[in-house]
């Protein structure tokens, strides 16, 4: 009784932790112009290399204990540094003209989210390599094409947006007005191509869910999160590819959804999930 309650408690600190760590240097963020941006860096960075040297000790003198994924589990845990970083910024991008005096604050933002997608690919990668997974053929062929998807559009994304300062400024010396250029560099075939991303990548994360759960990977609190909030992502997806953007009065709250820090979250939730299982996974035939 005692062993589960104190997993538990793990398991609810480590779910909070991004916000829990994102407030806390979000008093540094750099977008508080007293604040340094190579401050706030050195914040995050020190944080990380701390936090990884801890997952690091504990995988060596417990790995026994964590099960198959253990390695791949701990890609997944490890976004927490990346959305830490973004959350830790404490607003959203900036797409206004003062985006120019500072275009490094939203290349650092893409930058997080590149660190992001590579740990995805990591996880990806092992658990497509890993016996434990107990993924058939057939399916792996399937789930290989849609990680290859969702991963390229995640790049793809953020290769946008990471250039949106430098379009910017490039539209502007060609004399052209600024307040058209977001209609026309987030234009519908790019909304559209985000659509796809996120039906993709929360299809993605409710196939895993259930996968390492019918596995028992990971404990049903998990599947349950992930695939609800999957779930409300795809609606958000849709709703957004009919209205372009336009969403509905008292439906704002969807385009949470849409950011693409989200899908990463829930890929968070399930690392954790897996590395607070504390046991070594029997799987089934």
């Amino acid at each position: 009784m005692k062993r589960t309650i104190l997993v538990t408690l793990t398991a609810l600190i480590l779910v909070l932790l991004p916000f829990l760590v994102g407030t806390a240097i979000s008093k540094h963020s750099p977008y508080i112009e007293i604040n340094s941006f190579k401050t706030y860096v050195i914040i995050w960075a020190v944080i990380t290399i701390a936090i990884a040297s801890i997952v690091v000790v504990l995988l060596k003198y417990y790995s026994h204990s964590f099960g198959g994924l253990s390695v791949g589990g701990t890609s997944l845990f490890l976004l927490l540094c990346p959305i830490y970083g973004i959350i830790g910024l404490a607003v959203g991008p900036d797409v206004s003209l003062k985006m120019l005096q500072h275009p490094e604050r939203e290349h650092l933002r893409y930058i997080f989210l590149f660190v992001a997608a590579i740990l995805f690919g990591i996880f990806f990668l092992f658990l497509l390599k890993n016996d434990s997974s107990k993924i058939r053929k057939t399916t792996r062929w399937i789930i290989t094409v849609v990680f290859i998807l969702a991963f390229a559009e995640f790049i793809w994304e953020f290769t946008h947006h990471y250039l949106y300062p430098e379009a910017l400024k490039e539209w502007i010396n060609q004399g052209k007005n600024a307040e058209d250029f977001g209609k026309y560099y987030d234009n519908g075939t790019i909304i559209n191509i985000g659509v796809f991303g996120r039906l993709i990548q929360f299809s993605l994360i409710i196939w895993l869910s259930w996968h390492l759960y019918k596995f028992r990977q990971i404990k049903i609190w998990s599947p349950i999160i992930t695939i609800i909030l999957s779930l409300v992502g795809i609606v958000s997806a849709t709703v957004i590819f009919v209205t372009q953007m336009n969403i509905p009065k008292g439906f704002e709250i969807l385009f949470l959804f849409f950011i693409p820090g989200i899908p990463f979250l829930l890929l968070y939730w399930l690392g954790v999930a897996i590395l607070t299982r504390y046991e070594k996974s029997e799987i089934a035939a």
